[in-house]
């Protein structure tokens, strides 16, 4: 059994337990990825726990190295200062170089630690999409990169570099309306110049270059068209602009549509009220109902497919019961919930006679 809290191995059977132990992650990496169901992210984590050793690799030779970088550093350094009250600039490379060493060997040492804790991550994230109807997508990604970056104006953004890091595909069954969805992860680059002046008056120029997070989803919306609420601005919308009575509404939104009517149409009382309290709940949120007849609903929030992960690999049994329940995505239902209103309240108000 899988015991973080043993005594760790030392000598030559250091590099023994490091290898098997990478080997498991390897392996369990490879289960967590093919499962099809929890009891396949299960039985990851019941051969993590059959493990005979305690899990965390052992670094006493990479630390002893760094230690000794670190003291060589300090001893050569020290010395020369010592003697004659200066550092020479061989000496300083020296120092660096044995510095540098150090650096790298903590660094070596943080990253393998951090493949168990991130691995027990991607194993509950997986879960969490089997508990809520969803699939990674993978090889399909730059498909539907493509089809958003062309359909919307909500991917307008990123002067500099824009891509998905990641998106999904998932069902939601309403009371009155079944939704097929993509849900994504946008991310974006804008590179911008600063100028500044130091106290000498010299003018200095630096490029910065600022990364920025949206999220959103997108599925066919048959009802409406040509039709934007935006909360956080976009660029080359154009039509007609449509304020409704509400002046909370029209402080958190702008509207623009190909005329007037589609937007009043659209925007009865009762689905202003529900784009208003969707508001509280979604940061920089807009809705874009393109010509393709699909909906586009985005916003900054990054915790909507993100649980409260309570247990690891470190404590098996408890992990294997988190996993087995059910792990709920309240702010995924929310967002899907006020969709569904949507398509509801839309529903009577543009469907076509026979329909």
């Amino acid at each position: 059994m899988a015991k973080s809290d043993e005594a760790r191995p030392v000598g030559p059977l250091e590099t023994n337990h490091n290898r098997r132990l990478a080997e498991l992650l390897a392996q369990v990496s490879q289960a967590v990825e093919a499962a099809e169901s929890q009891d396949g992210l299960v039985a990851a984590i019941e051969r993590v726990r059959a493990f005979d050793g305690p899990l965390a690799f052992n670094h006493t030779r990479p630390k002893l190295v760094a230690c000794l970088a670190l003291l060589a550093a300090a001893l050569v350094g020290g010395y020369q200062y010592y003697v004659y009250r200066h550092l020479s600039a061989p000496v300083v490379i020296l120092m660096v170089i044995f510095g540098l060493c150090a650096v790298g060997l903590f660094i070596y040492m943080w990253r393998k630690s951090s493949r168990i804790r991130a691995l027990a991550e991607r194993l509950y994230q997986r879960d969490l999409l089997f508990d809520n109807d969803m699939r990674e997508l993978g090889d399909e990604l730059p498909q539907l990169e493509k089809q958003l970056f062309s359909n919307f104006y909500e991917f307008n953004r990123g002067n500099y570099s824009r891509e998905l890091s990641a998106g999904y595909e998932g069902r939601y069954q309403g009371a009155t309306h079944a939704i097929s969805y993509h849900f994504y992860h946008f991310h974006y680059v804008d590179k911008r110049t600063e100028v500044s002046t130091d106290s000498k008056g010299r003018v200095r120029t630096r490029t910065v270059y600022d990364h920025y997070d949206r999220y959103g989803i997108m599925l066919p919306f048959r009802y409406v068209s040509h039709l934007a609420i935006i909360g956080k601005s976009v660029s080359g919308l154009k039509g007609s602009d449509y304020k409704p009575s509400s002046n909370r509404f029209n402080k958190l939104f702008k509207v623009i549509a190909d005329t007037e009517m589609t937007a009043a149409r659209f925007l009865k009382p009762t689905v202003v009220l529900a784009c208003e309290e969707a508001a509280n709940g979604f940061s920089a949120l807009n809705l874009e109902f393109n010509a393709q007849a699909q909906l586009c609903m985005s916003f900054d929030n990054r915790s909507v497919i993100s649980g409260q992960q309570q247990h690891d690999f470190a404590s098996p049994d408890a992990f294997i019961e988190e996993v087995r329940g059910h792990n709920a995505l309240p702010e995924l239902q929310r967002a899907l919930d006020f969709i569904h209103i949507l398509m509801v309240y839309s529903d009577s108000n543009f469907r076509k006679d026979g329909e």
